[in-house]
C-alpha cells in the first residue's frame, strides 16, 4: 500500500521520541533554572520585602512556569506522558507557591497568624527535589538515546 502525499507530511510532521525526549528535558532544565529565582523571592517574601517588587519580579517567573505546562501538554510520546505529567505537576505548584506567597505578603501584616504562615517560607521543598531527580532521568535517557549522527559526529562504517 502506497502512502499518499498527504499521509506521509503528516507522518513527517509528528515528533519523534528523541525530539519530544529533548524538549521535555529542556522545559525541566528550564524549571530548575527558575527554580533557584523562585527561591530566593519566596526568601525575600518571608523577610517582608516590598510587595510592588517582589510581584514585578514574580509575574513573569509565574507566567513563564504557566508557558512551560502548555509546552509539555503537547507531548504525546506515551512513554514521555508520565514525565510530562509529573513536571507539569511542579511547575503548577511552584506557580501557586509564589502567587500564593505574593498574596500573603500583601495581606500578612493583617494578623499574627498570616505573619507566622510568612515565616515559613523559603524553599520549594518536596517538589523542588522532585523536579531535579526527573530532570536526571530524563538526562539519563537522553544519553541512551544519543546516536553518533544526534552527538554531531560521523556513523561507524
Amino acid at each position: 500500500m502506497r502512502l499518499r502525499r498527504s499521509d506521509r507530511r503528516a507522518q513527517a510532521a509528528l515528533p519523534s521520541y528523541d525530539d519530544e525526549l529533548r524538549a521535555v528535558l529542556l522545559l525541566a532544565q528550564e524549571g530548575l533554572y527558575w527554580q533557584g529565582d523562585l527561591e530566593e523571592l519566596l526568601e525575600s517574601i518571608r523577610d517582608e520585602g516590598e510587595l510592588g517588587e517582589l510581584s514585578r519580579a514574580g509575574g513573569p517567573i509565574i507566567s513563564r512556569y504557566e508557558a512551560m505546562r502548555f509546552g509539555l501538554r503537547a507531548i504525546r510520546e506515551p512513554r514521555l506522558r508520565p514525565y510530562a505529567r509529573s513536571v507539569d505537576e511542579v511547575f503548577a505548584n511552584h506557580a501557586l507557591l509564589l502567587h500564593s506567597a505574593l498574596d500573603l505578603l500583601a495581606v500578612a501584616r493583617r494578623s499574627e497568624r498570616l505573619r507566622d504562615e510568612q515565616r515559613k517560607l523559603g524553599g520549594v521543598g518536596a517538589q523542588g527535589v522532585r523536579l531535579q531527580r526527573i530532570t536526571r532521568e530524563l538526562k539519563a535517557l537522553t544519553e541512551q538515546q544519543a546516536t553518533p549522527a544526534m552527538l554531531g559526529l560521523p556513523a561507524d562504517p
